[in-house]
């Protein structure tokens, strides 16, 4: 039975790391990508031949099309990445009710839904990475939906990780800080942001990859969100989002 991937966000950013990574794999004989723009899916299956285009639309949260390809096809699950995700940098006062239910939709109830559907077909030494934030270190305001979306997404993976360990399968939290992606705005109101310790995505895909494959339940790359977690343990919670505030306050 073929070995296969599932990555959603699979088309840009680092799902599309993850989708040139993965394709390199021995044990892996097809890659689901899952993405919602139909030219972009198609770019990716053109450049990649182990990539099977899976184009749909998580925002409803539902993931009707995946779960049914893996109902009638049964296939060995390796690795699945949960990385499609959304944040708003908004005061959450003025946050419309359509953003706070794409945040919770695609950044909590899709991943837990995929990896509901998928547990039953994966096997010992099988593998889920999924794509949390620093940003659940600590509450932060003005993305004060995206940090909590990602404290469940965090939460969610080391609790799960600990049921399987009886099964041999192993979930992976990642936990970078800010990643240069076309997800993060440049600027704001024409100013420009400036991002603490910004790394590539290459940096985050990698180590995700390896302590995954190490059995780690938390992947936290590079310097900034490795101090940025002890920080935030040792510091007092009012403190931190006070320094939050002072940094991030005059962009919104």
């Amino acid at each position: 039975m073929a070995g296969i991937a599932i990555i959603t966000g699979a088309s840009g950013g680092i799902g599309s790391i993850f989708t040139d990574r993965i394709s390199a794999m021995e044990d892996i004989d097809e890659i689901w990508a899952v993405g919602r723009n139909p030219g972009k899916m198609e770019a990716l299956g053109s450049a990649y031949p182990k990539v099977v285009p899976v184009v749909t639309d998580l925002s409803d949260g539902k993931c009707e099309v995946l779960s049914s390809m893996l109902k009638s096809s049964a296939p060995d699950v390796r690795i699945l990445i949960n990385n499609a995700g959304v944040g708003f940098m908004e005061a959450f006062d003025k946050m419309p009710v359509e953003h706070i239910l794409q945040v919770c939709n695609i950044n909590c109830t899709v991943p837990a839904v995929i990896m509901s559907a998928v547990l039953p077909y994966m096997t010992e030494g099988s593998r889920v990475i999924n794509i949390s934030s620093a940003s659940s270190f600590q509450p932060n305001p003005y993305l004060a939906m995206y940090s909590a979306s990602k404290v469940f997404l965090k939460n969610l993976s080391r609790a799960v990780n600990k049921e399987l360990k009886s099964r041999g399968i192993t979930v992976t939290s990642v936990c970078p800080g800010w990643v240069d992606t076309g997800m993060l705005p440049k600027e704001v109101n024409g100013r420009k942001i400036r991002f603490a310790g910004m790394i590539k995505p290459e940096r985050v895909v990698d180590k995700a990859l390896k302590d995954s494959a190490k059995g780690r339940d938390m992947s936290v790359p590079g310097f900034f969100a490795k101090y940025f977690r002890i920080y935030s343990k040792v510091t007092p919670t009012r403190i931190v989002m006070d320094q939050w505030v002072a940094i991030i306050g005059k962009y919104v």
